[in-house]
């Protein structure tokens, strides 16, 4: 089905490059032939009568292709525009989740932390990135976030646990998750406090 999708993208650029060449309206190149430089081409390879039908049909699928890789240029620059708010959206949206929100690596040190967990973890000045959990939990409960990362990775799925904040002692259920089946995966650590 990618394929076929491909296959598709590719002939909708060619068509796109083919009516931009026509209407005179390519994008503006990136080191390619002007149309002045692509005239004079033209008109020297057209001289000769032996390769002025070949000639022309190169130089039109030259100028076709160079067209695609000009609209695949703003194609990738649109697409890096729109990646770039997005990013900003989910950003955004983590640090104001209404729950904690920690981003761990493999080895257990923080990635990211929303606002709640920094608030929790009592590390609201200094950033926990860099820091791991099991320094921002009560020492007691240190053990039980060892167990459930190692858990974790060894594929034992979500795990959850009660965690108590080094700083405050305020208690939280904890769930755990990894984003990927992969070894060194990044875990997800999400918990709401425990009334």
């Amino acid at each position: 089905m990618k394929i076929l999708k491909s296959l598709h993208d590719s002939h909708q650029l060619r068509v796109k490059a083919e009516e931009r060449l026509k209407s005179g309206n390519p994008p503006p190149t990136r080191g390619a032939f002007t149309g002045a430089q692509s005239l004079a081409l033209l008109h020297r390879l057209a001289s000769s009568p032996a390769s002025a039908g070949d000639a022309l049909k190169l130089l039109h699928e030259l100028q076709v292709h160079q067209v695609e890789l000009d609209l695949q240029h703003e194609q990738a620059d649109e697409d890096r525009q729109q990646l770039a708010l997005e990013m900003q959206s989910h950003a955004m949206l983590f640090d104001a989740a209404p729950f904690g929100y920690l981003t761990l690596d493999a080895e257990g040190k923080v990635v990211a932390a929303n606002q709640i967990a920094s608030t929790w973890l009592g590390v609201e000045c200094e950033p926990p990135a860099g820091r791991p959990i099991q320094d921002l939990v009560h020492p007691q409960d240190r053990p039980t976030i060892h167990e459930r990362l190692l858990a974790l990775h060894s594929g034992s799925g979500r795990q959850t646990c009660l965690l108590r904040s080094k700083a405050h002692g305020d208690t939280v259920q904890a769930v755990m998750v990894t984003t990927g089946a992969a070894l060194g995966a990044p875990v997800l650590l999400a918990f709401m406090p425990v009334d």
